[in-house]
């Protein structure tokens, strides 16, 4: 895993951002996902920028969307496919709905949901870029710690952190107990996989990340064995840097 240790999170957007950017100038039908949250929104601004700069263009990318809660579609503020259609897909006037594969948190057949996005990556041949987030935890999408690695999308029941630090996300409290989510095998597949943590927040999980073994127990330090870039701040990089 290669460690980027960045000034302030503006400067981690910027590195994040450009490297998709020459991804897509170099492959313009890339797959790439961006995880929903509120870890990539300053990556997202900054690519909304250098589109509008006619710096990149997405009119043959596609993106698969990485995780959902179970129960909420694009309607409630705080889902995934609401923050991911606002802040980015939304607002880029070369990219089409058919060109992105979202979970459906309100399916009736959840096992079917997952049989669609399964297919969407696997005629694709795979992911060629993925953003994640680390949470708390350390899960990445919904993989909450001792989830299956061999797994491609499948349904997951929260952890407890995750529960009590979903509050942030919603303006009502919601009875979440489940969520939709790319499996650890697909992820580990990418191509290139960019893990993206800042803030003190992240200190202690971004300290565990570095210096254990990969283990389930942490679900992304499993992603150090991959073609992985962590992308951190000097203030989340603080618990190793001392």
């Amino acid at each position: 895993m290669k460690l980027i240790i960045n000034e302030n999170e503006q400067l981690v957007a910027e590195t994040v951002s450009q490297r998709i950017i020459e991804l897509v100038k170099a492959k313009p039908a890339s797959l790439i996902c961006i995880a929903g949250g509120d870890t990539p929104l300053l990556t997202i601004e900054a690519l909304i920028k250098a589109s509008q700069a006619g710096k990149v263009d997405f009119s043959q990318t596609q993106f698969v969307g990485l995780d959902e809660w179970v129960g909420l579609g694009r309607e409630t503020k705080g889902s995934c496919i609401q923050t991911l259609y606002d802040a980015f897909f939304d607002r880029l006037e070369d990219v089409s709905n058919e060109q992105i594969c979202f979970f459906d948190g309100k399916a009736e057949d959840l096992a079917a949901e997952c049989a669609r996005v399964d297919a969407f990556i696997d005629e694709r041949g795979g992911m060629d870029f993925i953003l994640l987030g680390i949470g708390l935890n350390g899960h990445i999408g919904f993989n909450e710690p001792f989830v299956p690695v061999d797994v491609n999308c499948h349904v997951v029941e929260l952890d407890d952190v995750t529960k009590r630090v979903m509050s942030k996300y919603f303006d009502t409290d919601l009875p979440l107990t489940h969520g939709i989510s790319l499996g650890m095998k697909q992820i580990l597949a990418a191509k290139e996989i960019y893990l993206v943590a800042t803030g003190a927040k992240k200190v202690d999980i971004v300290k565990q990340v570095i210096e254990k073994a990969p283990t389930v127990s942490i679900p992304a330090t499993l992603v150090k064995e991959a073609n992985t870039t962590l992308v951190i701040d000097k203030v989340a990089a603080s618990g190793v840097m001392a």
